[in-house]
């Protein structure tokens, strides 16, 4: 189990993910330096602070790696055509919310937050 700073409540919700990166091949890793991130050497990056935002996105870079393990990520197409990118992102909050159902998580910042992020993927050309 991993002891993040932050909220408790929030450091479990988190733990059960890492456990299911675990689970499937893939590592945690923490950083403050470095974007909130999928690779596909099955490296999820999140800072290492349990809130609300930081458990969405460790739900939603999970959902890349179950897209990434069943081959329903092309990472290099991920990368480089947009249209394909707009709907993997889709996808991994698809994801994200159902492996967040499934554990209870605190969800009640859940809309906001995912409307704030797709907002992103429309303003941005390019991925880094």
């Amino acid at each position: 189990m991993q002891f993040l700073i932050g909220r408790p409540d929030i450091n479990r919700y988190m733990n059960a993910l890492i456990d299911i990166v675990e689970s499937m091949g893939g590592r945690v890793r923490f950083s403050t330096e470095n974007r909130v991130s999928f690779k596909p050497d099955l490296t999820v990056t999140v800072p290492p602070v349990a809130d609300q935002e930081n458990l969405y996105a460790l739900a939603h870079e999970t959902g890349h790696l179950i897209d990434y393990i069943e081959g329903n990520l092309d990472y290099d197409m991920w990368i480089s055509n947009r249209p394909y990118r707009i709907n993997a992102e889709m996808k991994a909050w698809v994801n994200a919310y159902h492996l967040l159902k499934e554990m209870d998580a605190p969800l009640d910042q859940w809309e906001q937050h995912v409307q704030k992020k797709l907002f992103t993927y429309f303003q941005y050309e390019e991925v880094s």
